[in-house]
């Protein structure tokens, strides 16, 4: 995305600052997962960025130019912009190792993504997923695992059956598998790849 006078979009207006603030919150959502966070970063960024605020923060915080990335096509106007700013490489869906979606319904299937290996199984895809917790609806889950005393509700997250079905795959690859971060209007979630989602039905207890 370019200004109007044909100048790419700024970035971070304090590159460093912004970073580290992004980051620890990162950090924050995938040691209590299922649990959606303020995050208010548009005052971070020198222009509007050209991809949803919360996204756009996350992937200059987390990618570089040893980062290879892939964008789902209502991302492509964003390719440039995040090049120039992250120096991060384009890759297709299997190699990348940053995965930005701007909705469920653009998401490569979780199989597709770089898994990691029992020897590596930190090189694997990090998902940052738009299009969600917007109020959206999805179906309500009872979400488990590290991170969580007992269990917690994780709802209006946007979610639909399909994923959470391919969550569960995803999950008993553990330890290898993919962790997504769930960017929403001024919010983040994070689900780590040891975490449970179950359907949910019922009263809450």
């Amino acid at each position: 995305m370019t200004t109007t006078d044909g100048r790419l979009a700024p970035g971070f207006a304090d590159c460093t600052m912004a970073s580290q603030a992004v980051f620890r919150l990162a950090l924050e959502a995938l040691s209590r997962p299922a649990r959606p966070l303020g995050a208010d970063f548009g005052g971070l960024f020198g222009a509007r960025p050209p991809m949803p605020v919360t996204m756009a923060a996350l992937a200059l915080a987390l990618a570089d130019g040893l980062t290879p990335v892939w964008l789902s096509p209502s991302l492509a106007e964003a390719s440039g912009w995040l090049a120039f700013h992250s120096s991060a490489p384009r890759s297709s869906p299997e190699l990348a190792s940053l995965v930005l979606a701007a909705s469920p319904g653009e998401l490569p299937s979780l199989t597709r993504l770089r898994l990691g290996s029992e020897r590596y199984p930190d090189r694997s895809a990090t998902v940052i997923l738009g299009g969600v917790l917007d109020g959206g609806g999805g179906i309500p889950v009872a979400a488990s695992g590290p991170g969580i005393l007992d269990r917690v509700l994780f709802e209006g997250h946007g979610l639909d059956r399909d994923f959470v079905d391919a969550w569960a795959a995803n999950r008993a690859l553990y330890p290898l598998g993919v962790d997504v971060f769930l960017a929403g209007p001024g919010s983040l979630a994070g689900l780590p790849r040891s975490v449970s989602l179950t359907p949910f039905s019922g009263p809450w207890r």
